[in-house]
């Protein structure tokens, strides 16, 4: 609609951080909000419309980052309170590809305390609540990202994910969310505390939207080439189109209860809808017994705490 000039980068803004407004003292969930420089930044992406500038695909789009990602003058403190006066002294790789692409950015999200449980809650910002259902937890660690775009507060944003933190918040707000795989998008913007050192596990940056068409929006931008390369930082893995990907030869497993939660009606009917969907389209659709959840869960936390200084001591 902006490119188009149906609306201009201005009103798409106002209308965004205008739920913000309405709905944050209830949702808790834009731990900083930046309506200034948002507003300023939309004046700007207007005036290069006017002037008829190539236009990035992001252009005048209002989107939210996750307080995990450094931004220029702005603390990533992680809810930690010995890191509230650390503040970023230049933006990180991931934020600066989505600004490079005209992304408007109107606020920082919140997150779990070191990201690592699935409510969004810690003694810097407070807890952040469910729009669905305030009494209820919007998810972790991205769940103040994926609050506020269900609100409507933000179009899309940048969250990560190590174990659930995109999926879980995506699946509580009823919105879309993707975990790249590792390394695909760069992990330069997180701060060198949180480096244990150990691979096995690998957090992983990644879009959070309403729709899935925005999802291949943001990693267009996010792993595309001849983008600014920061010091250090791997470039991102080549994008290729999904034409180019053969899905017809994948064999795809599912299942629908593990040894440990029973799974939901609801849940149980989403999976096997969508496993029903895929057969046709790919070689082989199975039913798959899943690993036993109890020794899934030790080694995960085994694997994620592996590292001498790792930060889970």
């Amino acid at each position: 609609m902006i490119r188009a000039k149906e609306v201009s980068a201005s009103q798409a803004v106002e209308a965004h951080l205008g739920r913000i407004e309405q709905l944050n003292a209830k949702l808790n969930s834009v731990a900083i909000p930046l309506f200034a420089q948002a507003r300023g930044e939309a004046a700007a992406a207007d005036a290069a419309t006017r002037r008829g500038d190539d236009l990035g695909p992001l252009h005048g789009v209002p989107i939210t980052i996750k307080e995990e990602f450094k931004v220029a003058g702005l603390p990533s403190t992680w809810g930690l309170p010995s890191r509230v006066g650390d503040l970023a002294a230049q933006i990180g790789p991931l934020v600066h590809r989505l600004r490079s692409a005209g992304a408007v950015v109107v606020g920082i999200t919140n997150v779990s305390q070191l990201l690592l449980y699935i409510e969004s809650d810690n003694p810097v910002y407070g807890r952040s609540n469910n729009p669905w259902d305030v009494a209820r937890t919007p998810g972790g660690s991205s769940g103040g990202e994926a609050a506020t775009i269900a609100a409507g507060g933000s179009s899309l944003g940048l969250g990560s994910d190590i174990g659930g933190s995109i999926r879980v918040p995506a699946h509580f707000n009823g919105i879309q969310g993707l975990k790249p795989g590792s390394r695909r998008p760069t992990t330069l913007d997180d701060p060198p505390f949180f480096r244990t050192g150990q691979e096995a596990l690998l957090a992983s940056p990644g879009p959070l939207a309403r729709e899935v068409e925005d999802l291949e929006l943001v990693m267009r931008v996010l792993a595309a080439s001849g983008q600014d390369v920061f010091d250090g930082d791997v470039p991102p893995m080549p994008w290729r189109e999904p034409s180019s990907v053969d899905v017809s030869k994948l064999r795809i497993g599912f299942y629908l209860e593990d040894d440990y939660f029973a799974s939901s009606i609801a849940v149980q009917r989403a999976v096997g809808e969508a496993a029903h969907a895929l057969r046709g389209s790919v070689a082989d659709v199975v039913e798959w017994d899943a690993p036993p959840t109890r020794e899934a869960v030790a080694l995960f936390y085994g694997l994620a705490s592996a590292g001498g200084d790792s930060v889970l001591r």
